[in-house]
């Protein structure tokens, strides 16, 4: 990964090397700045990772040919490759055999529409020197960061800051050491902070398929990509498990482009093994592996088991983390840093990429497959729900009335009552919500709950992204 940070009404060289330590981090490689003052002041920084084209040609801050465009990135565009080609038969010249390059040209060619072309991970921001145009993407499904805050200087000017991370934001002075209390209220029910909140006042997230621009002290946020309502399928069910296989490779073989080696998380699951035994068909070499496994504190997590079948099968170059409590104490520090955000998850992840990271540079990993493929318990807890549901709101009248009559003298009669009358946000809830509304408001001290006042109900932000055309439920989920 790498890191970038910027800010618009802001030429400052001190605070860019500020937010260039903050983010060292996130790319180790090589770092670098642009500081302009004029049309409008800018600053712009990037920290770099560096896994395509690893010469001083894809530096970043990066410009074009004639300086007007200014582009800071952090991802992968997986489809780069052609896309150069395009782009050179449309006449524009490269320096590097970067993916950053194949970015910038992109916007200079096709302007904010370039973002529908894009495959791939990615969080960049693009200065216009010409117009004084900050122009910024986050990619479909949100895996790459991008935070920004606006404020307005003593002259009136509004200032917009963006970042990979808060810290980066917080050292630079554009964020206040503040939590967010509606931040804290989502996170206790989602364990997450659901996208545009963050932990920290007056800072958003860009949400997932979101543009920004910024022009004229004007913030506009755009989406310009959305999950599509899922159609029946009229191939047979063979010819699904095809398809589905050779979109599987697809995507494995654009993940694995390269120049550093390249190696997978593997838990021994459907998911990770399948991309293990996918990567090792595809490169024709050993695989470098890794898991992450417990102690007996942990034993009825540990998962060693399973990966070393996979492992075994395909011969790989496997390697075992195990972490224990004691680890995890001393480290606590830094694994909740490495978080950036309060979150229920992570740890795995923390220990199996330090491990990894003395190995190989990049890591495939499982991470999606769940929820793209309703692999998690809740998924089926609801399915089954929606069974009960259907039974019920078939019962007749009368039987729902004095069904209703028993629940009220009993709380767990109660809850099954919300769970068949109300909407799929309600069962949603149910499966996946850890503290209730009640439950979280008796966990408040007084000034918290003050400034909190009183907010939407967590479950509820969620409507916002239920798609009404679809017909089933787990395709809502």
């Amino acid at each position: 990964m790498c890191g970038i940070w910027g800010a618009v009404h802001i030429a400052d060289q001190s605070l860019a090397d500020t937010a260039a330590r903050a983010l060292y981090h996130r790319g180790p490689d090589d770092h670098g700045t642009y500081v302009a003052q004029e049309p409008i002041p800018v600053s712009l920084v990037n920290a770099r990772l560096a896994i395509i084209d690893l010469s001083e040609a894809g530096h970043q801050p990066m410009t074009n040919e004639n300086g007007r465009y200014w582009i800071v990135y952090n991802g992968e565009m997986y489809n780069f490759e052609p896309l150069r080609y395009e782009l050179i038969q449309a006449g524009h010249t490269f320096r590097s055999h970067s993916d950053t390059e194949v970015v910038l040209h992109g916007y200079e060619e096709w302007g904010e529409a370039c973002v529908n072309r894009f495959r791939g991970m990615f969080a960049f921001a693009i200065w216009d020197a010409q117009t004084g145009k900050l122009f910024a993407a986050r990619d479909r499904l949100g895996i790459k960061p991008l935070y920004y805050s606006t404020r307005y200087s003593p002259d009136g000017k509004r200032i917009l800051a963006f970042a990979s991370e808060l810290k980066a934001l917080l050292a630079t002075g554009f964020a206040e050491r503040a939590v967010n209390p509606i931040a804290v209220h989502h996170y206790l029910s989602f364990y997450a902070i659901p996208t545009p909140h963050t932990i920290l006042k007056n800072v958003e997230a860009l949400p997932a398929g979101h543009s920004l621009t910024f022009q004229d002290d004007v913030l506009t946020i755009q989406e310009y990509w959305n999950v599509p309502t899922i159609e029946p399928l009229p191939q047979s069910e063979d010819d699904i498990r095809e398809e589905l296989r050779e979109l599987l490779e697809e995507s494995i073989r654009l993940r694995m482009i390269a120049d550093v080696p390249v190696g997978a998380f593997l838990s021994g699951g459907l998911d990770s093994s399948a991309v293990v035994a996918l990567m090792t068909r595809i490169s024709g070499e050993q695989l470098k592996t890794f898991s992450i496994g417990f102690d007996q504190e942990g034993a009825s997590m540990d998962e060693r088991s399973a990966a070393r079948v996979i492992a075994d099968r395909y011969s790989t170059d496997h390697t075992e983390v195990i972490v224990t409590g004691r680890d995890v104490c001393e480290q606590i520090d830094d694994i909740v840093l490495a978080m950036d955000q309060p979150s229920g998850d992570g740890l795995n992840t923390y220990f199996v990429s330090q491990a990894t990271a003395k190995h190989v540079k990049v890591a495939l990993s499982g991470l999606g497959g769940d929820e793209l493929f309703a692999g998690y318990p809740q998924f089926k807890m609801f399915q089954q729900a929606e069974r009960i549901s259907g039974v019920w709101q078939k019962l007749p009248a009368l039987a729902q009335t004095a069904a209703r009559g028993t629940a009220a003298m009993a709380d767990p009669f109660q809850r099954a009552m919300t769970w068949l009358d109300g909407d799929l946000l309600d069962r949603y809830a149910r499966v996946r919500v850890l503290y209730g509304e009640v439950e979280k408001m008796t966990l408040y001290a007084p000034g918290f709950a003050a400034d909190l006042g009183v907010p939407e109900r967590s479950i509820d932000t969620l409507g916002a992204f239920v798609n009404s055309a679809e017909t089933d439920p787990i395709a809502q989920l």
